[in-house]
């Protein structure tokens, strides 16, 4: 049914909530994501006669540009009417909450909330997994790739793995109850377009070795997920081809996954394309806040200062307001 000839009135404004995600967990590059509950971004859209304006407010407003083919939000919308015709107007407000170049799917969750958010406005009632080619559309803005990681993660919720092929799929998995995440987020200077340049020095070929190497890892995450342990997941977090390359791009990368797994985490890896770095921790037999501050003490001996966090797996993107 085309939209806006279904029974049920439409509505005139639609507010989203998205949670943070980590990409990757490791070895699962482009395929692996997991919704956190860290930080979030509130994306408010209103019907508006014509074009698409973009209003950014909230707490790292200023790291974001407001220009429509320069933010996520602004092109995940643009793909979205474009993809379904739609002549009306929208106005975005796009309450900024998840610091942008961190490693947690800022421009993720834009992107993801707003298509979650015409979805409800325009009433198309689409799929969560028909959704996430539109909001990967928003990469570009910032990765210069259309990657749906973030985004499948940020629309789902909890874990998520994306399948390529003939059509995009997404299978989604339910988290163990035990399962914390340790983070710490290293107060470094971070370049404009970060997730891109990280993208640019990744090697463009593997030996075989190292593929099965990381086919065998994220296999592990996998079933580690499926059967609720989370050992089995942390076990799995050793990626040799992404990682290795990004490391040089974190100061003291080594130490802290040292320090992480000394204090008990069952895995440790770089959150999305970083600098922040991430450890998987099993509650039921080890203390997460520790696990965050031995992170944020490594960081600290090699000289930079870094906020440390604990959090929990996530509830995907959810509608506040359709009014």
């Amino acid at each position: 049914m085309p939209w806006g000839l279904s029974g049920d009135a439409l509505p005139n404004i639609v507010t989203v909530r998205v949670p943070s995600t980590i990409a990757n967990l490791g070895p699962g590059f482009d395929v692996f994501g997991l919704a956190v509950d860290l930080f979030c971004d509130i994306i408010k859209v209103t019907k508006v006669n014509s074009d698409i304006q973009l209003k950014v407010k909230g707490k790292y407003a200023d790291m974001v540009p407001e220009e429509v083919e320069k933010n996520s939000a602004g092109l995940a919308a643009k793909a979205f009417l474009m993809e379904f015709g739609i002549k009306s107007g929208v106005k975005v407000e796009l309450h900024k909450g998840i610091k942008p170049g961190i490693g947690f799917g800022s421009s993720g969750a834009s992107a993801a909330g707003v298509v979650v958010a015409l979805n409800e406005l325009f009433n198309l009632g689409l799929s969560k997994e028909r959704l996430v080619p539109l909001a990967a559309e928003g990469e570009l803005a910032s990765a210069g790739s259309a990657h749906p990681d973030n985004v499948s993660a940020a629309i789902f919720g909890g874990f998520t793995i994306v399948q390529y092929g003939l059509e995009l799929r997404v299978i989604q998995l339910t988290p163990p109850k035990d399962l914390r995440i340790a983070v710490a987020s290293p107060l470094i200077p971070v370049s404009e377009k970060k997730t891109e340049k990280a993208r640019a020095i990744l090697p463009k070929e593997v030996s075989l070795r190292l593929l099965t190497q990381n086919l065998s890892n994220a296999s592990s995450i996998v079933a580690g997920f499926l059967l609720g342990d989370v050992d089995l997941i942390g076990r799995g977090m050793i990626d040799r081809i992404i990682e290795p390359a990004r490391a040089q791009l974190i100061p003291g990368y080594h130490r802290v996954r040292e320090y992480a797994l000394k204090s008990g985490a069952s895995g440790v890896a770089i959150s999305g394309a970083g600098p922040s770095m991430i450890a998987i921790v099993n509650s039921r037999r080890v203390d997460e806040f520790m696990v965050a501050e031995a992170m944020r003490d490594a960081f600290k001996e090699v000289g930079v200062m870094a906020e440390s966090y604990v959090t929990k797996p996530a509830e995907g993107a959810e509608v506040l307001e359709r009014s």
